[in-house]
């Protein structure tokens, strides 16, 4: 008797099977439904892109999350997309050539060459919707809108919402420019992590303890509403272009029709997975799952249109963390 092949998959890689298969596609067919009855249109970009254009301007980060190979047919290199909102934004730019206003939505697979620290998962579903060329607060608004309203949709309860702002943040590491790339990255790291014992460290030798005290001060600035109003305090010293960050996010949260049962949380230290942001960030949580399940920003520029900034702003989520806090009997 044939003995059987031992297998099997890869590390961060996993199957679904009944009935979890058939519960996330009709989760990922109700997402669909909604961003189209919403006046999104529905893409399906490839799996593969040419590594030397995938990304855009942030052609560098997300060549770190991919994996890449030599296609046998052309010789060129090839990746397989870690992300697709930034395939949108390539569509939009290059093939559909339009100057207004463009909403695109997907759901589909994606696969990084990194391991999340958090799913210890490489590979994933994800769903999303995205506005180009649309700079108001009212596209911000409605993006915000449209996350919150996904996850209702997928039947989440008690949900979070956290904003911040990515320009506040740069502007803050900007003063750190000169430290090199990977001490630059090791601060975000730190930031990210709220860890001011990390911050210090790698600050100990620095005779500017101002900019060390800045970063500091947002790593605490977290909470409610009045974190704007204490940020304009603590923050002073970064100036006009600060403060027109803050007076965003407070006109932002006045424009928001939020549920009742959905909870506002500020953290103006917040830095997204992917670092191509520069305007408003968002995501949201639930308590149960102590990660966030959507997340979301302002990309202004990712991708150019007649080498003008093209205007961007979506989020996207993880449609196999979500399905695992549906309440949804289906």
């Amino acid at each position: 008797m044939a003995s059987k092949i031992r297998w099997s998959l890869p590390e961060g890689v996993d199957e679904l099977l009944p009935p979890k298969a058939l519960q996330v596609e009709k989760l990922r067919r109700r997402l669909i439904d909604l961003y189209v009855s919403s006046g999104y249109q529905f893409i399906i970009p490839p799996l593969l892109e040419l590594s030397e254009t995938l990304g855009g301007e942030a052609h560098e980060e997300l060549q770190e999350y991919a994996f890449t190979f030599k296609d046998e047919l052309t010789g060129k290199n090839l990746s397989i997309r870690p992300d697709i909102s930034e395939q949108a934004s390539r569509i939009d730019a290059y093939r559909l050539d339009s100057n207004d206003t463009v909403k695109l939505c997907y759901v589909g697979d994606v696969v990084k060459r990194k391991v999340s620290k958090i799913l210890r998962s490489r590979a994933t579903i994800q769903a999303g919707a995205e506005i180009f060329g649309d700079s108001s607060i009212d596209a911000d608004v409605e993006s915000i809108n449209l996350m919150i309203e996904s996850l209702q949709s997928l039947g989440l309860e008690g949900l979070t919402l956290s904003l911040g702002h990515a320009g506040l943040v740069s502007i803050i590491l900007e003063r750190f420019k000169g430290f090199g790339e990977s001490k630059l990255r090791d601060l975000e790291s730190a930031l990210s992590r709220k860890s001011v014992s990390d911050i210090n460290s790698l600050l100990s030798e620095g005779k500017d303890q101002s900019n060390r005290n800045l970063l500091i001060s947002l790593c605490k600035l977290y909470g409610g509403e009045e974190v704007i109003d204490k940020a304009r305090t603590d923050l002073k010293a970064l100036g006009s272009e600060a403060i027109e960050c803050l007076d965003y996010l407070k006109e932002l949260i006045k424009n928001l029709d939020l549920d009742k049962k959905v909870k506002l949380h500020l953290d103006l230290g917040e830095i997204q997975g992917f670092r191509y942001h520069n305007g408003v960030v968002f995501s949201a949580y639930i308590e149960s799952a102590g990660y966030s399940l959507s997340k979301g920003g302002r990309y202004d520029g990712l991708r150019k249109l007649d080498n003008e900034p093209r205007p961007a702003v979506g989020f996207d989520l993880d449609l196999l963390a979500v399905v695992s806090f549906t309440q949804l009997d289906i």
